[in-house]
């Protein structure tokens, strides 16, 4: 667990423990869940890393963004968008490549990912049980 994501060296460490296998689970100001991989790719340009690297790796590591948005005047109700990657990297997956490419408007991907989760689809398909010998 990681505190607010607020600098470049925090991302550039965030982004390299997230494709050794850890789970990081951190916070980020942002407006929208694209500005919020706008502001990873940046700020791990910022640190040092070219643009495609930096956006290379937060597309190898990441596994959903979740953006909480709070609404209203006297009474405040959240307002949640959010998208995921398919946990098996082995399989194709919308959200690594969209940003892997820097092609970062994804209202299509997370319209469609929330229509699926609010009708009790999955998002992925099941990859099966587990060997017995795992």
């Amino acid at each position: 667990m990681v505190g607010e994501i607020r600098t470049p060296e925090t991302t550039s460490q965030v982004l390299r423990a997230a494709i050794s296998g850890h789970m990081v689970i951190s916070t980020i100001h942002a407006n929208s869940v694209e500005d919020a991989l706008n502001s990873m790719i940046k700020y791990a340009t910022a640190a040092g890393l070219n643009e495609e690297l930096a956006a290379d790796l937060l597309s190898r590591g990441i596994l959903g963004v979740v953006h909480q948005k709070l609404q209203g005047t006297k009474v405040l109700f959240p307002e949640v968008r959010y998208v995921f990657a398919n946990p098996d990297t082995t399989q194709g997956d919308q959200l690594r490549v969209l940003v892997r490419d820097r092609i970062l408007n994804l209202g299509t991907l997370i319209e469609s990912q929330m229509a699926k989760m609010f009708q009790g689809k999955p998002l992925f398909r099941d990859p099966g049980p587990l060997p017995a010998d795992l």
